[in-house]
C-alpha cells in the first residue's frame, strides 16, 4: 500500500505549531522590546568577567603551589564564570541583526561538521551512534553555521540525556509535503533512548531559560534552535514517551533538484 502521509505529518504539526506559537507570543513579544538592552547588558557583563577570568587563569597557573581546598574552589569559580559568559554569549549572537550568509548546502555535511566536534564526547559517554542518511539527499538554502548550531544542540542534548550506553539515532531523508505546492523538504530525525520528556516538561522546551539540567544547563540551546529552523522556514517537533526516549525532528525546505 502506498504511503499516503510521509514521516512528517505536516497538519498534525502545524496544529500542535499553532498551539505552541500561541503560547510564546507573549514572550516573543517581551524579547523583541527587552532584545537591544539585554544585548546591551550582556556585552557590559561580559566585559566584567573576562578580566575576572583571565586572573582565575593566572592564579590556576601556579596551582602546585596552592592548598588543594583553594584549586577546587578556584576551579568551579573559573566553570561557573565560563556557563556565565557562554550564557551571555549566545544571548549576544541571538539579539545581534547580522547579515545572514544562505548559500545551497549539504545537510549531511553539516551533519558529520557537528558530529565531528561531539565525536570525543559520544566516545566518553559510551553513546552507540546509528545513521541512516539519505544519499542523494536534496540541498537546503542556508546559512550553514546556523544549521550546525542546531544540530550540535540537538546531540548536545541527547548526549546529556542518556548514560553510558545509549544509543543515539540520527537520519535525514527526502520528503515531499502533500499540499497544492508539493513543497520537497529535508527531515532530520535525532532520536535517543534516555529517559524522556515529562508531559509536564514538554511544553516548555522551546522556551528560554527553562532548563532541567540545573546549574548545567543555560535553557536557550533549543529555544535559539527552534528560531533558527523557524526563520529558515522549517519546522522543529519533538515526541518524548517517560522510559523510551526523545525524538527531535527538523525539517527544512529542499531547493528543487
Amino acid at each position: 500500500m502506498p504511503e499516503i502521509w510521509p514521516r512528517c505529518l505536516w497538519k498534525e504539526r502545524r496544529e500542535r505549531q499553532l498551539k505552541l506559537t500561541g503560547q510564546q507570543l507573549a514572550q516573543s513579544a517581551k524579547i523583541a522590546l527587552l532584545g537591544e538592552l539585554a544585548a546591551g547588558i550582556a556585552h557590559e557583563i561580559n566585559n566584567a568577567l573576562t578580566p575576572a577570568m583571565g586572573y582565575l587563569s593566572i592564579l590556576l597557573l601556579d596551582r602546585s603551589n596552592l592548598p588543594e581546598k583553594a584549586v577546587e574552589y578556584l576551579e568551579l569559580t573559573e566553570k561557573s564564570i565560563m556557563k556565565a559568559s557562554s550564557m551571555l554569549q549566545q544571548i549576544l549572537d541571538f539579539s545581534r541583526k547580522k547579515p545572514e550568509k544562505r548559500e545551497a548546502v549539504d545537510i549531511n555535511t553539516i551533519l558529520e561538521r557537528s558530529l565531528s566536534l561531539l565525536k570525543y564526547r559520544l566516545t566518553k559517554n559510551q553513546i552507540r551512534l546509528e545513521k541512516g542518511l539519505q544519499s542523494e539527499l536534496s540541498k537546503i538554502l542556508a546559512d550553514d553555521t546556523q544549521i550546525e548550531q542546531v544540530f550540535t544542540n540537538l546531540i548536545l542534548n541527547a548526549i546529556d540525556a542518556m548514560g553510558p550506553g545509549g544509543i543515539l539515532r540520527i537520519t535525514a531523508t527526502n520528503h515531499v509535503r502533500k499540499s497544492a505546492d508539493d513543497q520537497p523538504y529535508v527531515e532530520m530525525v535525532f532520536e535517543d533512548t534516555g529517559p524522556g520528556i515529562p508531559p509536564e516538561v514538554m511544553e516548555h522546551v522551546f522556551e528560554p531559560f527553562y532548563t532541567t539540567k540545573g546549574q548545567q544547563g543555560t535553557g536557550l540551546g533549543l529555544f535559539i534552535s527552534y528560531r533558527i529552523v523557524e526563520k529558515h522556514g522549517g519546522m522543529m517537533d519533538v515526541v518524548s514517551t517517560p522510559d523510551q526516549g526523545t525524538r527531535f525532528s527538523v525539517c527544512l525546505p529542499a531547493l528543487a533538484s
